[in-house]
């Protein structure tokens, strides 16, 4: 089974009642902590995982494997969401991309990893969440 059909999967047990997906997109996810001892990369330092986001009328999702066995899920509800803002994120020395930050109780950041062509790609998709927001 590929990761879209694994993530697909995973985001279909939290939809509610007639909630659909309306679009998807590969991206990263800068995982700020909890993994990161996992992998060897000192807390505070972000570990990309690589994963499908996608978004409902309803709820952010996002599903990404650090490894086969180990999961990394998000499901963040509208409602939850206070601002969805674009910021500059460092992931090299000396080089830095731009992010997408959503804040809630949390903050979680998707990024490119500095491919400015998917950028442009994942900016529109926060785009249309941003819309389906103030519905």
């Amino acid at each position: 089974m590929s990761l879209k059909e694994r993530a697909f999967q995973e985001f279909n047990k939290n939809l509610e009642e007639n909630e659909t997906i309306k679009e998807s997109i590969v991206a990263y996810y800068e995982v700020e902590s909890g993994i990161s001892g996992l992998v060897g990369v000192p807390n505070g330092t972000p570990t990309p995982v690589r994963g499908i986001l996608a978004y409902s009328d309803k709820s952010l999702m996002f599903y990404g494997e650090v490894f086969r066995n180990l999961p990394i899920t998000l499901h963040i509800p509208y409602r939850k969401i206070d601002e969805i803002k674009e910021k500059k994120h460092i992931f090299k020395l000396f080089k830095s991309s731009p992010t997408i930050v959503v804040i809630h109780k949390d903050q979680d950041m998707f990024s490119t990893r500095g491919n400015e062509e998917e950028f442009v790609k994942l900016h529109s998709f926060f785009e249309n969440v941003k819309h389906n927001l103030a519905c």
